[in-house]
């Protein structure tokens, strides 16, 4: 299928889809067409990749829920509502695939008797902090965000969509995701400050 992918690019957001030239590509894969599917798979894997690893905080998680949900994608797409967009949809089902797969890791570790490791203080930064260790210090404050607050902060902040989008793709009011936007940059501020030596 797709390579998986290792590295999370914090800048490597793709133009919004162009829906003329995404329905054709869509059609053409609903028609079995080999190099549809090829462009496909090499299209939606990174976003799809970088929601994971947004809600999961562990890339090699979100490897293997990258291919699930291209899996997925391709196997419900003759029954997608042509009337919701491509891009909310897709987002919907990565976010439920993320949400079952916490779940089953919250419950297989009450199961086995452990609780979540929780990240220890990190030593004062040097002025040179590489964006690798701040990459890596986002992912580690999101952890600590509530599930909906961590999906409204990577869909909007994180992927660039709109609040209608977010809303659209989450199945809420964009009045809520106003508000949990706010509270998600909140918390993540301040357990970024308190990581850093801040506060």
């Amino acid at each position: 299928m797709v390579a998986t992918t290792t590295v999370n690019p914090p800048d490597m957001r793709f133009e919004p889809e162009t829906t003329k030239r995404h329905d054709l590509l869509l059609e053409r894969v609903l028609r079995q067409d080999a190099d549809a599917l090829d462009g496909f798979c090499r299209q939606e894997h990174p976003r799809i990749w970088r929601v994971a690893f947004g809600l999961l905080g562990d890339a090699s998680q979100a490897d293997d829920l990258a291919q699930e949900a291209l899996i997925r994608l391709l196997d419900r797409l003759p029954g997608r509502d042509p009337q919701r967009s491509f891009a909310s949809w897709r987002d919907t089902l990565v976010i439920n695939l993320c949400r079952d797969h916490l779940r089953s890791t919250t419950n297989r570790r009450r199961f086995e008797g452990q609780a979540p490791a929780l990240p220890a203080r990190l030593p004062a930064p040097d002025a040179a902090l590489r964006q690798d260790e701040l990459r890596g210090l986002l992912s580690e404050a999101l952890k600590l965000l509530p599930p909906r607050e961590r999906e409204v902060f990577v869909l909007r902040d994180l992927e660039g969509c709109s609040n209608a989008q977010v809303a659209e793709s989450l199945g809420i009011q964009e009045s809520s995701v106003r508000s949990l936007l706010s509270l998600s940059r909140g918390r993540l501020k301040s357990a970024l400050a308190h990581r850093l030596g801040g506060v």
